[in-house]
C-alpha cells in the first residue's frame, strides 16, 4: 500500500537535464532537419572578378643548411620552398610598404636598381 503511492508519483516526477551534450545534440539535429532553401540559379554576373598578379622570377642563393631547413619545413607542410619563403616575406613587405615615406617611388627605385645591376652576372672580371 505505501509502495503504490511512490509508483504513482513516479510518473509525475520530471528531472531536468542539465547536460550540455544533449542541448548541443538537439541544436545540431534541429539545424540538419531544417529545410535548406536553394536559389533557383546562380547569377554569373555576381561573381567577383579574378585579378591576376604579375609574378617575376629571381634567383636567391642560400647556405646549404638553410635551404635544407626550408625544404624540410616545406615537406612537413606539404608546400613548396617558394611558398614558404613568400609566407615569411609577406608580412615584412607589407609592414615596409605601410611605413614608406609618401614621396618614395617604388617603381622608380626598382628601375634604378635594374639599370645599375643589368647584366651584372655576365660581366667578366
Amino acid at each position: 500500500m505505501g509502495l503504490e503511492k511512490f509508483m504513482d508519483d513516479a510518473n509525475d516526477i520530471k528531472i531536468t537535464k542539465k547536460s550540455y551534450k544533449s542541448k548541443v545534440d538537439n541544436e545540431v539535429k534541429n539545424k540538419f532537419e531544417q529545410d535548406i532553401i536553394i536559389p533557383a540559379g546562380l547569377n554569373l554576373l555576381d561573381m567577383e572578378e579574378e585579378k591576376s598578379i604579375k609574378k617575376t622570377a629571381i634567383s636567391v642563393y642560400f647556405k646549404e643548411e638553410d635551404l635544407n631547413l626550408l625544404k624540410a619545413i616545406s615537406q612537413t607542410k606539404n608546400t613548396t620552398v617558394n611558398k614558404t619563403i613568400m609566407n615569411i616575406l609577406e608580412t615584412t613587405i607589407k609592414t615596409t610598404k605601410d611605413n614608406l615615406p609618401k614621396d618614395f617611388d617604388i617603381v622608380k627605385k626598382a628601375k634604378e636598381y635594374d639599370k645599375r645591376n643589368k647584366n651584372k652576372g655576365n660581366r667578366k672580371k
